[in-house]
């Protein structure tokens, strides 16, 4: 079935090579490409609200990977903003036109929560929104670690409207943090009393007008208040209540790391099929993927990609099924995070490595998807911070994940046996804030989120029939990052262990071509390294530097000669 963003992919707007774009133009071209994405989408203010199939199918696309900024838009617009603005929208009329234009990519819409000196502990910002006598309210920054922090709040040609978190402030009375709907710029000037620092960009190709962002006592009008302005009883509940997109996002992104494991795997395949040595023996050429050393990293790659979307499509399913306790979906949203972020992270960068130093370039693309990825495991929850929350809830008894499907499996063993290591040593602690919990229990959390969210993948691809050459070595690729474990209680010698992802590799090795025509990812990559085509292109679209002629020669010549008669002449 063809994708039907690969006739998009394929046009001008998306190949233009980035290299050869201007800085300034670059965020202005993630734009166009975010609102080309969402002219193809289309989405409804039910597909933001329900979280419909097609809501996923654009986090899974492929089309993301051509621009990581123009990706980062769209997170903002469609879940952060959209989501949250159609929960309110229900039930507000005046709501309803901002929300059409939302959806439509008519204006830029942006969720602004964090401050520079409130990051995860966002339920301490300290923005306030204090009422007025009639009835609006005061935006203001109070102190410059309140002010907002990334949101790209600088004019880039579209109005900005935003979702501003702020305390609110009511008669001298603390009412708790609350959502407000602010109109930021018009897409040229700044609107009045609202400033905006533009951040340095980050590393990359491909940017966005990250900014810090400062209200100097802004009127907004009562409308401006999402939701109740009423005291809640339980501030840290209403607080989540108004922050749930989160949840959702955090998810999203682990959708996004998918199609960029599939395209780094598949640029480092196309290029080591391509890449040739002499080889020692024959004297022959042959391709770098004949080394096992190449083989490793692109297979695993290759595998943990099919896994990893055998785990998403599961953990959507779950996280959209509303009869399940609201604390269990937000944590198999967590586990996918982490796991698929860990993954496709250390993957990329063994997968930059195998390229040489073709690998360390963001036009090959797969240095840039790492990038991109770092600042996706920030956002909507540090990967560290939500495998901290969970680990410690599911210790403490609060509530637990579904059990494995393949209890006997060995990832499903390791799991248990590392849960079982932590509920040992909780029994000499009194309390989860306590010294030894923080010095004992709080750096194996990762660690225990991670191997929940290798057995469930593994589950996720059993289930789903994936092919048993996927699965070994998905294992195999696992047992490796904790090698001892399954010394001292599987029984799986380091030689044994060895033995196991050979079997493995050798088996998977001769359908190589058959996953990468199984993914499918051509249209969308960029990266010249893949075939001689491309990079003859990319070399003739390089700035050529001298003629190489004999005058141009004898010219330099005697401009040295010169310049050294005249350092002589100085001494």
């Amino acid at each position: 079935m063809v994708r039907p963003t690969v006739k998009l992919a394929t046009s001008q707007l998306f190949q233009l090579r980035s290299h050869t774009v201007p800085q300034e133009r670059r965020v202005s071209l993630a734009y166009e490409r975010a609102k080309a994405i969402a002219r193809l989408y289309d989405f409804t203010a039910e597909d933001v609200l329900n979280l419909s199939p097609k809501f996923w199918q654009m986090h899974m696309d492929p089309i993301l990977c051509v621009d990581t900024a123009a990706t980062t838009l769209l997170i903002m617009q469609y879940n952060l903003f959209a989501g949250t603005l159609a929960v309110y929208a229900a039930n507000r009329p005046d709501l309803q036109q901002v929300l059409i234009e939302a959806l439509s990519y008519q204006v830029s819409c942006l969720f602004c929560l964090t401050e520079v000196g409130h990051g995860l502990d966002a339920i301490h910002i300290e923005t306030t929104a204090t009422l007025l006598p009639d009835g609006g309210f005061e935006l203001h920054t109070p102190n410059e670690q309140a002010a907002k922090h990334m949101p790209p709040t600088a004019p880039a040609g579209l109005p900005t409207i935003a979702i501003i978190f702020a305390r609110t402030i009511f008669d001298a009375e603390d009412r708790g943090i609350k959502p407000f709907l602010v109109a930021i710029n018009d897409g040229y000037a700044m609107n009045r009393g609202i400033s905006c620092k533009v951040i340095p960009y980050r590393g990359g190709y491909h940017h966005i007008n990250h900014a810090l962002t400062y209200f100097d006592h802004v009127y907004l009008p009562q409308s401006a208040l999402l939701g109740s302005d009423s005291l809640p009883t339980d501030r840290r509940n209403a607080f989540l209540e108004g922050i749930n997109r989160v949840a959702s996002g955090g998810l999203a992104i682990a959708c996004i790391a998918i199609p960029y494991l599939q395209l780094s795997s598949s640029i480092a395949a196309r290029y080591s099929l391509r890449r040739k040595i002499v080889d020692a023996v024959s004297g022959k050429p042959q391709p770098i993927i004949a080394l096992r050393t190449q083989q490793i990293p692109v297979l695993t790659a290759l595998v943990q990609s099919f896994v990893l979307r055998a785990l998403q499509s599961a953990v959507i399913r779950e996280f959209v099924n509303h009869e399940l306790d609201v604390r269990i979906r937000h944590g198999i949203a967590a586990i996918s995070k982490v796991v698929t972020i860990q993954q496709t992270q250390s993957m990329q960068l063994m997968l930059s490595d195998r390229c040489g130093a073709q690998g360390l370039y963001c036009h090959n693309q797969i240095i840039e998807l790492h990038t991109s990825l770092r600042g996706a495991a920030i956002a909507e929850g540090d990967v560290l911070v939500l495998s901290i929350r969970l680990a410690s809830e599911l210790l403490l008894g609060r509530y637990s994940m579904p059990p494995s499907t393949e209890p006997d499996s060995l990832l499903a063993r390791h799991e248990a046996g590392l849960f079982k290591e932590l509920g040992q040593l909780l029994t000499n602690i009194t309390h989860h804030r306590s010294e030894k919990f923080n010095n004992l229990i709080l750096p194996q959390c990762m660690p225990l989120v991670e191997a929940i969210g290798h057995r469930m993948a593994y589950d996720a691809a059993v289930k789903e029939g994936v092919p048993s050459y996927i699965s070994n070595l998905y294992i195999a690729s696992v047992v490796k990052l904790d090698s001892s474990w399954y010394v001292q209680h599987a029984g799986l010698t380091r030689q044994m262990q060895v033995a196991m992802e050979e079997a493995a590799v050798s088996a998977a090795y001769p359908c190589l071509q058959g996953m990468l025509d199984q993914i499918d990812v051509d249209p969308y990559i960029t990266a010249p390294i893949v075939s001689d085509r491309q990079w003859s292109e990319f070399v003739d679209s390089l700035d050529t530097i001298g003629g190489g002629n004999d005058s141009g020669r004898s010219s330099l010549c005697s401009t040295s000669t010169s310049l050294d008669k005249q350092n002589l002449a100085r001494l």
